[in-house]
């Protein structure tokens, strides 16, 4: 209902690079911070439908999604 059509990228975890579900779900990185050392972003599980908002640390890694402002 967004428009948003996001691939299924995976997410690495933390510090050891631990890097997961590629081709199953996939996270993307707020602009928003969250409390301390975490941040938001929200994930796109695989086996259900919807978005989750969740908050972790800043170390893991996430897709990016760049969005360009209507001129």
């Amino acid at each position: 209902s967004s428009g948003f059509s996001g691939l299924p990228g995976g997410y690495r975890y933390g510090m050891d690079g631990y890097f997961s579900t590629a081709g199953s779900s996939g996270g993307w990185w707020s602009s928003s911070p969250s409390d301390g050392s975490l941040a938001w972003f929200r994930f796109l599980f695989g086996f259900t439908e919807g978005v989750s908002r969740l908050n972790g640390p800043q170390r893991n890694g996430f897709s990016v999604r760049c969005v360009r402002d209507a001129e």
